[in-house]
């Protein structure tokens, strides 16, 4: 019977090792994990302080973050032109005034009737599908320069007169 015993100690002590590793397993693993959501949120907070010191600071950069300053710009402005140039393969553009995206052939904005520039592709040897100026859907023609237009714009893409409803 000793032996059945001792068996039977050397199992439950097992048992309770195995119990106890689990445990520390868990804990350490939630602990991990607690961990890396906070240094996320680190991470989150310092990319926002950045971003607001950049915005309030911008033109009057003190001179120990100018090197990271440079970089932000740099970064944003071909970011932009790469949006510009993703705007103008896709024949939009965004208006100046009020953001609304319009075709890029456009002069006025047919949301809030502002100007804008033409933006145009670079000359590329390529054929063109026959193309109609003519808006999809729904039309109405423009009592001042008589193109016709979508009947949800409010202003003449052509020529920025404000239409009537």
């Amino acid at each position: 019977m000793d032996f059945f015993d001792t068996l039977g100690e050397t199992v439950a002590s097992a048992g309770k090792v195995i119990g106890h590793k689990t445990k520390e397993v868990a804990g350490s693993t939630k602990l991990s994990l607690q961990i890396s959501q906070e240094e996320a949120k680190v991470k989150k907070a310092y990319a926002a302080l950045g971003e607001a010191f950049y915005d309030d600071h911008a033109e009057d950069m003190p001179e120990q973050y100018a090197i990271y300053a440079v970089d932000v710009k740099e970064c944003l402005d071909r970011l932009n032109a790469l949006k510009k140039e993703k705007q103008i393969l896709k024949n939009q553009k965004r208006c100046v005034k009020c953001g609304a995206l319009m075709p890029n052939e456009d002069k006025f904005c047919g949301k809030c009737g502002a100007e804008n520039e033409i933006l145009v592709k670079d000359a590329e040897p390529e054929e063109k599908e026959e193309a109609t100026d003519e808006p999809e859907g729904e039309t109405r023609v423009c009592p001042s320069c008589q193109a016709k237009v979508s009947a949800e714009l409010i202003y003449c893409p052509e020529c920025g007169e404000k239409l009537q409803p």
